[in-house]
């Protein structure tokens, strides 16, 4: 008896380290297949000259992916495995990835209609397997992590996660500074995460689980559960306030790098040092913002957050070349004011999803945000172009859209406000709930918030 504890112990510890090694492996590629992160807006729209409208399609492509994995993943949860099916989607994405980095040296780069299809299909496949996998891969750690460990154990792992971040994209800043931006230097930079990926994946492979799975089907019926999430006001509203301020920050969230490439005339490693600093903001200050939530709540912090969050937006209006120096001031601010929102959007969800429907309200929660944010760059990008063509003034085009993205995030705030938040929190986690607060945020460069596992933290018990 003592034989076997012992040896499930140590299957525990070596699954504990691999998952450490695929987390702090895979967020390069986790951050690259999001195509509003600053590199490949580059790639698209500077390399291939992309237009605004068919780069926002490009954009909307995740969160499309996010809204189509609910037909994808049960039949494939029915006939495999958690481990295999994130498996095959993680290689195929990986795949995927080294396929397009080579085609990128055969593509036209002076035809963006020529371009434009292989970089919708590529995209799309990416988006599809990132979502299929990153589900399948909350499940399947489930199986194999203890509860009682997850707090503490995924804390450890996500700081990690930090630390990678932050060196990623200092390498990637003196790379793009030493081959000034060149595709070249793009491509070495794909390359260098698809590795980073396929070492991540052989840690999974190799990982194990020590205990058989648990349980976790609902005793009610889907129509049963669908009758709970009526009844619940506030978290019917709560979607509500996720879908609106999901379109509000999408609608112009993947043009702020093509705005300082284009508008500004900012170059690509420049943007890198942005990020930078974007990143380590909202590392620095997630323990404060944490502290905060749990003394007055979540939804006083995030209104907050979000009405701090918009007071850039009276800088970005007056941007221009002459005062770029500026954007130092605000991409940390941005850094700032994104760790307290993220931290208490994921914890108010915990307090308002029914135990009873947890499956049909995240993937309810998710569906609608998703559709909704995919939404948001398809019509600002066709927008921008519509006015570019016309004649107007491109600056003034998107010092206009920074000013108009404030309307609907602030009646998004207002909705916020009105739902009624309860004083404890019925769930100890929820994996998979934030697919669409991980791709925003990776936008933003906090490629360790797309790759956090989301709990809520153990208390202390007093002796």
């Amino acid at each position: 008896m003592a034989t076997t504890t012992q040896s499930r112990r140590s299957v525990l510890r070596q699954a504990l380290t691999l998952c450490i090694i695929d987390g702090v492996a895979s967020s390069p590629l986790c951050y690259l297949w999001l195509p509003g992160n600053f590199i490949v807006a580059a790639l698209l729209t500077e390399s291939f000259h992309l237009s605004e409208a068919s780069y926002g399609l490009i954009v909307s492509l995740p969160f499309l992916a996010n809204f189509l994995q609910i037909f994808l993943t049960p039949p494939l949860a029915h006939h495999f495995s958690a481990k295999s099916v994130t498996l095959v989607a993680a290689w195929g994405n990986a795949a995927g990835w080294l396929a397009m980095t080579v085609a990128l040296s055969f593509l036209p780069r002076g035809d963006p209609d020529a371009s434009t299809p292989v970089f919708l299909a590529f995209f799309l496949g990416f988006s599809l397997l990132a979502s299929v996998n990153g589900v399948a891969w909350n499940s399947w750690t489930q199986e194999w992590s203890p509860e009682r460990l997850r707090g503490k154990y995924f804390g450890f792992r996500n700081g990690l996660i930090q630390a990678a971040t932050v060196l990623f994209l200092v390498l990637v800043w003196g790379t793009l500074r030493l081959f000034q931006g060149s595709l070249l230097a793009l491509q070495g930079v794909l390359l260098f995460a698809v590795a980073l990926r396929a070492w991540s994946i052989i840690a999974q492979h190799r990982l194990k689980s020590a205990a058989p799975a648990a349980g976790s089907a609902s005793p009610l019926s889907w129509q049963e559960q669908l009758q709970t999430i009526r009844r619940s006001r506030s978290l019917v509203m709560f979607i509500a306030f996720g879908a609106i301020w999901g379109f509000a920050y999408n609608s112009l969230g993947p043009f702020y790098p093509v705005f300082m490439y284009k508008q500004l005339g900012l170059s690509l490693a420049h943007v890198c040092l942005f990020i930078i600093f974007n990143t380590v903001g909202a590392a620095v200050t997630m323990p404060t913002w944490g502290r905060l939530l749990d003394r007055l709540g979540n939804k006083s912090v995030m209104a907050a957050a979000i009405l701090l969050w918009q007071a850039q937006f009276l800088v970005w209006v007056f941007l221009d070349r002459d005062n770029t120096w500026l954007l130092y001031i605000i991409w940390v601010w941005n850094g700032f004011t994104w760790a307290g929102f993220t931290l208490g959007l994921f914890n108010m969800l915990l307090k308002l999803i029914p135990p009873e429907a947890k499956t049909i309200a995240i993937g309810i929660n998710t569906a609608v945000t998703s559709i909704v944010t995919a939404v948001a760059p398809i019509v600002s990008g066709a927008a921008i172009t519509y006015a570019l063509d016309h004649g107007w003034d491109a600056m003034r085009v998107y010092h206009y859209a920074f000013l108009l993205q404030t309307v609907p995030a602030f009646v998004s705030c207002l909705i916020l406000l009105r739902v009624r938040e309860p004083k404890a929190s019925p769930l100890s986690a929820v994996f998979g709930a934030m697919r669409n607060i991980r791709t925003l945020g990776a936008m933003l460069g906090l490629t360790f918030i797309a790759n956090y596992v989301f709990v809520k933290p153990a208390r202390k018990i007093p002796r």
